[in-house]
């Protein structure tokens, strides 16, 4: 009986850090972007972080993602609405992507409207 209770009490004792390591964060982000004029969402992680992305915007015109900080992926946009698969009808696309995790950091998603008018976006970023 006693052996019990202490593995009981053995095992919540590791499950209550693993519930605590898989908390989500995320982050939404809305603002209208102009031709030229991008527009930054910085993020700071204490943990390795997986990033899933959600950018909505309209289909006229052109937009581009991109991640920047000293651990982020390099080669360009990582989301362009113009060779990017993204979803949509109606006038608005819905780009989802997901990144593998990356070291703890300061990471800045900077939005760049490449072609069109000002347009509303908004961003959620989840990790």
């Amino acid at each position: 009986m006693r052996l019990g209770i202490v593995l009981a009490v053995a095992v919540a004792a590791l499950s209550v850090p693993a519930l605590a390591a898989t908390t989500a964060s995320s982050i939404t982000y809305q603002d209208t972007v102009a031709k030229g004029a991008p527009v930054a969402v910085t993020v700071t992680t204490h943990r390795p972080a997986a990033f899933r992305v959600l950018l909505h915007v309209r289909t006229v015109g052109r937009t581009r993602l991109f991640l920047t900080g000293r651990h982020a992926p390099s080669g360009g946009a990582l989301i362009d609405t113009k060779t990017y698969a993204c979803d949509g009808a109606a006038g608005s696309f819905y780009c989802k992507a997901a990144y593998e995790a990356l070291p703890a950091g300061t990471y800045t998603w900077r939005i760049v409207r490449v072609s069109g008018a000002s347009e509303p976006i908004t961003l959620t970023v989840r990790w």
